[in-house]
């Protein structure tokens, strides 16, 4: 055990080769903090305060570390995001992401939205875009039948791909945006089938487009999200808008997806034109 004194008011001072060290439980690593004074771990202690004390002292932008909590505007992050942001800092990796994730998420109108987006996002092998828009996967199916337009007037034809609950409302192609009135999207959780542009995660997806279908990527703004259904485990969600990205080859092990390209198994004009994705 390490030499220490501790108050009533939870302050900690700790000596270490004849030098004293201060904290409290306002420290981001207090719990760490005091298991080295237990231990007796010298080496590991002083690295703990230091990474606590960059974290403490660190902002940017509309972002800021206090008393050992992250706050936006002066309203407290929620501890999902927080935690994932302070382990982002201290092993040196990217952060913004991150941060334009939640810029993105805090301008959403809805707060049972956002709070619902946290159990979406726990999920693994759903990255963010680096300027903080979500990337996700969704179901669907290839166009067979007559020429048409969708609901957004866009033409129709056979091989498109298409949105898998109606067959023809939606085209699915890489570059193409598809968007509904927010307020027609339902936003209560406990519906697990109702209005609105579904997105989900890979398996998800995946069981959705089944043997006849694609699974694609899709790219959103999380000021778009509406809901979040408790079924399914929190796997999917209810957006407002989207962009597809691409055809999805497999579940994306990147924190950060930064590959905007259409894929090769598409023409010019976004069609598919091969049968092995």
């Amino acid at each position: 055990m390490l030499t220490h004194i501790k108050d009533n008011g939870n302050r900690w001072t700790v000596v270490i080769n004849n030098q004293s060290h201060q904290f409290d439980h306002t420290h981001p690593e207090y719990a760490s903090l005091v298991e080295c004074v237990k231990t007796g771990d010298a080496e590991e202690f002083m690295q703990m305060l230091e990474v606590g004390t960059v974290i403490e002292n660190w902002s940017e932008g509309n972002f800021e570390f206090r008393d050992g909590f992250l706050y936006y505007e002066d309203e407290q992050v929620a501890d999902q995001p927080t935690t994932r942001i302070i382990e982002l800092i201290k092993n040196g990796w990217d952060h913004k992401p991150m941060l334009a994730y939640l810029d993105r998420l805090y301008n959403n109108v809805s707060n049972r939205a956002v709070t619902e987006s946290y159990n979406w996002c726990s999920h693994k092998g759903l990255p963010l875009t680096p300027d903080g828009y979500l990337v996700g996967y969704k179901g669907v199916a290839v166009y067979s039948g007559e020429d048409t337009t969708d609901k957004m007037g866009r033409p129709l034809q056979d091989g498109d791909l298409v949105d898998k609950y109606t067959g023809n409302s939606f085209r699915n192609n890489p570059a193409d945006d598809c968007g509904m009135n927010r307020r027609k999207v339902s936003d209560d959780c406990n519906q697990g089938c109702a209005a609105g542009l579904h997105v989900g995660t890979y398996d998800y997806a995946s069981s959705w487009a089944g043997p006849s279908g694609k699974v694609i990527l899709v790219r959103f703004d999380p000021a778009d999200i509406v809901s979040v259904p408790s079924d399914c485990e929190h796997q999917k969600m209810r957006v407002s808008q989207y962009t597809v990205l691409s055809v999805a080859r497999d579940i994306i092990e990147e924190d950060v997806y930064d590959e905007y390209e259409v894929e090769d198994a598409f023409d010019d004009e976004g069609r598919l034109i091969s049968e092995d994705f």
